[in-house]
């Protein structure tokens, strides 16, 4: 493993109900851009560098070299949130049919929480699937979510820009 200072270290979870976690190089502590590094994790809270000495998970991600606004002589943007959806299914057997119900839940930096539902039901005739009735439920409360974050976000470009944008 080789990185240069500005380089990603993108460090994959290793279980499934974690997130990969990636960071900025910011020293290189080893000989020819070997480890350890340095580095600035885009989501941590706090901006302090820490020393990383990369297991067999992580991976250096090198930037495209003069292109975009690093070649115009802006500075790109370095920064990076991430939104965490929450998911509850649950499901009602009512003799053959059944109804499953799903609830969604966002809650952003600024305590800004949001939360969609949607529900699928099986009808007396349909193969007894559980999943098909979660995947309908949960694809409903993710849209009911997305609809509500497009609000949020008219209602922001409203008080912001002064000219009223209608979400689509």
């Amino acid at each position: 493993m080789r990185a240069e200072v500005g380089d990603r270290l993108v460090v994959e979870s290793p279980r499934a109900d974690a997130h990969r976690r990636t960071g900025v190089v910011t020293s290189i502590r080893g000989d020819r851009g070997s480890p350890p590094y340095q580095v600035r994790w885009l989501d941590a809270e706090s901006e302090h560098d820490v020393l990383v000495y990369p297991g067999p998970d992580a991976h250096i991600e090198h930037p495209p070299e003069d292109t975009g606004a690093e070649a115009e002589g802006v500075d790109p943007m370095h920064t990076m949130k991430r939104w965490n959806v929450d998911v509850v299914v649950a499901e009602e057997a009512e003799g053959e049919a059944a109804r499953t119900w799903a609830e969604v839940g966002l809650v952003a930096d600024d305590g800004t929480a949001l939360r969609g539902h949607g529900m699928a039901r099986k009808h007396p005739t349909d193969l007894d699937m559980p999943e098909i009735g979660e995947e309908l439920a949960v694809s409903r409360a993710l849209s009911d979510l997305s609809r509500q974050l497009r609000q949020v976000a008219a209602e922001d470009i409203n008080d912001n820009a002064g000219t009223p944008w209608r979400p689509t």
